[in-house]
């Protein structure tokens, strides 16, 4: 049985995901507060739900991030990552920091039509649209370092 990848889930998803591996509607919310505002990628991190809930959702589920081929931080903080997805496509997220917020560029393609040669994702034709989990998943990435 393959697992289903819990980042890109809407609230929605994520409570029929969690309804039908028998679990309350309150659950989801619970995990839902691990992923996003925790960033949490364990279950077994999850100390306020039970041994055997947690080992359940493992069985079922994955929270994962995509891989980092490459990271580069320019004299002006703004930080690069190359990242790889599971099926071995790249594209690059940037975090550009200012004085009081940062922005974060994230990719919808592998590829792009612009072409921008500072952008790994800009130097690819365009090959396919990114899944929500995918495009998801690189904020994540972000989140991991500046949270």
């Amino acid at each position: 049985m393959a697992k289903t990848e819990l980042i890109g889930l809407s609230k929605e998803e994520l409570g029929a995901e969690i309804a039908a591996i028998g679990e309350k509607p309150f659950r989801a919310k619970q995990i839902w507060q691990w992923i996003y505002n925790r960033g949490v990628t364990d279950f077994e991190e999850m100390s306020n739900l039970s041994k055997d809930l947690r080992l359940k959702l493992a069985e079922h589920f994955t929270i994962s991030r995509p891989k980092i081929i490459a990271e580069q931080i320019s004299a002006d903080k703004t930080h690069k990552w190359l990242l790889e997805f599971a099926d071995g496509q790249r594209i690059e997220t940037v975090y550009i920091p200012e004085a009081d917020r940062g922005s974060v560029c994230v990719s919808t393609q592998v590829g792009c039509a612009v072409g921008c040669t500072f952008c790994h994702t800009g130097s690819q034709k365009i090959t396919r649209n990114l899944t929500a989990g995918e495009i998801v998943s690189q904020f994540m990435v972000v989140r991991d370092v500046y949270h």
